[in-house]
């Protein structure tokens, strides 16, 4: 994707940044560990769904996501895809 493209399209996102010119990042908050551990399990299958799995990291009650096609070297529609996808899951951590 083209950096304009690109530009756009985090526009529609909440919270999300951009890193490095090719990763989406947005850090989760939750009330502790089992929290984050249950969005991890929440967001699972419809990354498998995607067949596209974001990098994560866990930090007691936080979860950093972030996403970047691999093959492709940067961003693709996938990735917004999926962000706006974890956006809404995000909500159903209890």
């Amino acid at each position: 994707m083209k950096r304009e493209e690109i530009e756009n399209r985090l526009k529609e996102l909440s919270g999300w940044e951009l890193v490095e010119g090719k990763k989406l990042r947005k850090t989760f908050k939750f009330k502790d560990f089992r929290e984050s551990v249950k969005f991890l399990q929440i967001i699972q299958p419809i990354a498998d769904s995607f067949n596209h799995h974001p990098d994560v990291c866990i930090y007691y009650n936080k979860v950093l996501i972030e996403l970047t096609t691999h093959e492709k070297g940067g961003l693709t529609e996938l990735d917004f895809q999926l962000a706006k996808e974890i956006d809404k899951l995000s909500g159903e951590v209890k």
